[in-house]
């Protein structure tokens, strides 16, 4: 089973390698639920976007989700990575008008073009 820290390193390799001309900045922390990160991406000084990878669950957390809808009122991208499992209930909850994407832990190599 895939860890959130070994998808996170994984995510920012695949990520750094599609889009040389941008920044992408990691960052983590243990929650009750499991570890949770946090991918920035920037270009030049602006972020762009966020993309979280999360342990099970942790996406249903009412706080949390009101962190995505503030980030993408915000104006930024916000892209959630949930275990395989979750992906089909996290789509339907937070995917809502295409504002946020959801993909599970497989599908790490997917989605990873931002534009300029």
């Amino acid at each position: 089973m895939s860890t959130v820290p070994d998808l996170l390193k994984s995510r920012m390799m695949l990520l750094q390698s599609e889009n040389p001309l941008l920044t992408f900045e990691d960052d983590s922390m243990d929650t009750e639920l499991g570890t949770r990160a946090l991918i920035r991406v920037l270009d030049g000084d602006e972020m762009i976007a966020l993309e979280f990878v999360e342990p099970e669950e942790m996406w249903q957390e009412p706080d949390v989700m009101e962190e995505y809808a503030e980030t993408v009122e915000g104006g930024l991208e916000v892209t959630v990575i949930v275990p395989e499992g979750e992906k089909e209930d996290a789509e339907a909850e937070l995917g809502l008008e295409g504002s946020i994407r959801v993909l599970g832990y497989d599908e790490i190599g997917s989605s990873l073009r931002y534009s300029q």
